[in-house]
């Protein structure tokens, strides 16, 4: 007599037959169970189905825990079962335990473990009428006022969760034996996996088949995936013609299905070539790349970088040629889904690339540093395009290749050739001003921008100033590091730079640079300060030269930034110019009596400022009278706790 099938095998065999039917192939019926494969070892699979001429062998099991899991889980219930009975029948009430998620107690000392529990948990209590919560034998006790009853909780060990991984080894474990039991002709052979693991979706049972050698299963035709209580319930996760499709030398189908789309999107994530080439046929058969999902064919970009490491050309031009017109990201979407573009047009930042078209931007950015000097051309028509289209989020990333592009627009080859031509050179400083005439109403967009207009230096006085204008409205943003570096450069350097253009006046840049430093923003002056203490550093800049910017620096408001890049070149300074160095401390420590008798914070001076007023006080006498009165006025704040570490060195 054969073994009555339990109700979860019957149920999950009803949902397959009404999937079939729901997929059109008509109607099934149950022919026999319990299918003898081999009369030697009574080894069977779980139902046969019939329709017409046609059969299935269908073999059912579940996706559960590991046994271990499931003891924990089944001893985790027994005793805390177990505990609140205990509990309530000694009339504690009014608290919810946390208890430990698992315990290692021999079955047969479980009863003598709950009643020590109870005792210790009872006696916390009455010990303890005022506390909450209370700790006792690795449990924690919380009162709930007017709870007439007690519960038991637990929370989990924690950690990485990996459904995938999960589903993987489950497979690896059932798989051989399934195989051997669908071992019969003239049947399609499938197996019915059913969902017990609630974090185990269908796109982890996917992935999780993806990872399999399914050649060890050639009795295995397809799998489904029978998730209860879900919105469809039996789902396609494997076929072997798909897999077949996706070895080496596999053809393509002759119909994309939505299975396939899934499998190749994961192969495609682990940069499969066969994956590549199936992608390739498809898309030469659909003229057109777009059968693919945005998510997959962002993932090619990603091919791309290793096609460009490798050296593989024709592969490389391919992804290029096929991504650039791609319409991924959209402007706005008809699901009214705030965009990208629409966040950046907003004025909010996105530090995460995403789409099609930004990946492509990072690919094309590593062609240009690569170099290859022959994509140059190509490089720039692609981001002129995306630099001047709609989709901020777009131009945003376009700045990548482009700033390569502009750093390199006087590079020579060891041989003395030049990276590009005077005609692209000319091209790529034309489009980064462009950039920032067009999006002066977008500062998102505009601090790229200035990454580019960094290395566009080769400007006329009166295109440079209203360039530095126009970037100044984003100057407290995180492109104030750019834009100090390019008002200094055009106000200290440009004049001798560039001797075949028409003469650089400087005057009206260095006005401007005196206004910003002692009257712009907190990043800006702390910024620029940090530029002057690097070029002194690497004696670019004579420090007699920076002595007014310096000065104006310090004649603005206090800030705790600028002071600590000050205080690095006073003391490299201080010995050589104590004089000047002397005076701008002392207009420094004024400002700070400033900040703190307007309620700002203490301060902190570091080792610098006291090195540098003791080299001040060994120039001389006078320059000693002057640490002196300098120290003099910081001792009542010293007093008063509001300055620290004055003499510490």
């Amino acid at each position: 007599m054969k073994k009555k099938k339990e109700q979860w095998e019957e149920e999950a065999k009803d949902h397959f037959i009404a999937d079939l039917k729901a997929q059109g192939r008509g109607d099934w019926i149950v022919s026999d169970s319990d299918v003898v494969v081999d009369k030697q070892t009574n080894r069977n699979f779980d139902y046969q189905l019939q329709s017409g001429t046609d059969f299935i062998a269908l073999e059912v099991f579940r996706l559960v825990d590991s046994k271990q899991e499931i003891e924990r889980q089944k001893l985790w219930s027994l005793i805390s079962d177990s505990l609140v009975r205990e509990l309530r029948k000694r009339g504690v009430k009014g608290f919810t335990i946390l208890i430990p998620n698992s315990f290692n107690v021999p079955p047969n000392k479980v009863e003598r473990f709950v009643v020590k529990i109870a005792d210790n948990l009872q006696k916390a209590i009455e010990e303890n009428p005022n506390t909450d919560p209370i700790h006792e034998s690795g449990c924690e006790i919380k009162r709930i006022e007017d709870f007439p009853d007690v519960s038991l909780y637990s929370i989990g060990p924690g950690g990485a969760v990996d459904p995938t991984g999960r589903a993987h080894a489950f497979l690896g474990r059932k798989l051989p034996k399934k195989n051997r039991q669908l071992d019969i002709e003239n049947h399609e052979r499938v197996v019915l996996i059913v969902n017990w693991l609630a974090l185990v979706s269908q796109a982890n049972l996917i992935e999780a088949c993806g990872r399999m050698d399914f050649y060890q299963f050639e009795n295995i035709d397809k799998i489904y995936f029978d998730v209860p209580h879900s919105e469809g319930r039996v789902h396609f996760v494997y076929d072997r013609k798909i897999y077949a499709a996706l070895q080496p030398d596999g053809k393509p189908p002759e119909k994309i299905e939505p299975l396939f789309i899934s499998w190749l999107t994961n192969y495609l994530y682990r940069k499969d070539s066969q994956a590549f080439l199936l992608v390739q046929k498809i898309t030469e058969r659909e003229k057109s790349l777009l059968w693919l999902p945005d998510y997959a064919r962002e993932q090619l970009a990603a091919y791309g970088e290793d096609f460009l490491k490798q050296d593989m050309q024709v592969d490389l031009h391919w992804i290029v040629e096929h991504l650039q017109f791609d319409p991924d990201p959209p402007v706005q979407t008809l699901d009214g889904k705030f965009t990208n573009h629409q966040r950046i047009k907003g004025g909010e930042h996105v530090h995460f690339m995403h789409s099609v078209q930004a990946r492509l931007c990072w690919l094309l950015m590593q062609v240009v540093t690569r170099p290859c000097l022959e994509d140059y051309e190509k490089v720039f028509e692609i981001i002129e395009h995306f630099a001047t289209e709609e989709n901020l989020y777009v131009r945003q990333y376009a700045t990548f290749a482009l700033m390569e592009l502009a750093r390199r627009r006087f590079a020579r080859t060891e041989t003395g050739a030049q990276f590009m031509s005077d005609e692209l050179a000319a091209r790529t400083k034309a489009l980064g001003l462009r950039m920032v005439e067009e999006n002066a109403m977008y500062p998102v967009v505009l601090e790229s921008v200035a990454d580019v207009m960094l290395f566009v230096q080769d400007v006329d006085h009166g295109t440079a100033l209203k360039t530095v204008q126009k970037l100044l409205s984003i100057e407290n943003s995180e492109a104030a590091d750019d834009i100090s570096s390019i008002m200094i450069y055009f106000a200290l350097f440009r004049e001798s730079h560039f001797e075949h253009l028409d003469p650089f006046d400087s005057k009206s840049m260095k006005d401007l640079l005196v206004d910003r430093l002692a009257n712009g923003s907190e990043r800006f002056r702390a910024s620029a300060i940090n530029h002057f203490k690097n070029l002194l550093r690497l004696r670019r800049i004579q420090f007699d030269t920076l002595v007014p910017y310096l000065e104006a620096i310090m004649n603005g408001q206090s800030s705790r930034v600028v002071n600590h890049h000050f205080y690095q070149i006073a003391a490299k300074e201080a010995a050589a110019h104590p004089d000047v160095i002397g005076r701008l401390i002392e207009r420094a420590v004024v400002g700070e009596f400033k900040s703190l008798d307007s309620g700002g914070r203490e301060v902190w001076h570091p080792r610098d400022f006291s090195e540098a007023l003791n080299l001040i006080g060994q120039a001389g006498p006078e320059h000693k009278e002057r640490v002196v009165k300098i120290r003099k006025l910081m001792d009542p704040y010293r007093e008063r706790d509001r300055i620290y570490d004055l003499y510490d060195f």
